[in-house]
């Protein structure tokens, strides 16, 4: 979430990194909150999940994936937050707090990482709920 400046002189891409970041936000927040949703009101499927004996471990897999989710906000907020500080004069130079915020702003590996583990974690509980629909 390299919000720091726009290192291609307003080609766009920046533009385009955001409007995509937030559309896979978007829906991760309604995958991750939606389908837990619809398993509770949905009662074949419930009573499946039941019989499986499976319930528990999809809701854990779906609230993890949301955890996750909210973790990588907070470190990209908060990184963001030093290095605006940093820009408007406040005396970070040199600090591991800056370092680190600088660290994550600029580590694409790790942004795709904390994308694709709730992926992971939410397309696990997807196929642990159709396989007990299925049993």
């Amino acid at each position: 979430m390299n919000g720091r400046n726009n290192k291609n002189g307003g080609s766009g891409f920046y533009e385009s990194y955001v409007h995509y970041a937030r559309i896979l936000r978007a829906w991760l927040v309604a995958y991750g909150v939606g389908v837990p949703v619809l398993l509770v009101s949905q009662r074949f499927i419930a009573e499946a999940i039941i019989r499986k004996g499976s319930g528990g471990v999809i809701t854990w897999l779906f609230l993890a994936g949301v955890a996750v989710q909210i973790v990588e906000i907070f470190i990209y907020k908060y990184s963001q937050e030093y290095l605006y500080h940093d820009e408007t004069g406040a005396k970070l130079k040199g600090t591991r707090r800056l370092a680190l915020a600088e660290w994550f702003s600029n580590t694409i590996w790790f942004e795709i990482l904390l994308d694709l583990i709730p992926i992971a974690l939410f397309v696990w509980g997807t196929f642990m709920v159709v396989a007990a629909v299925l049993a």
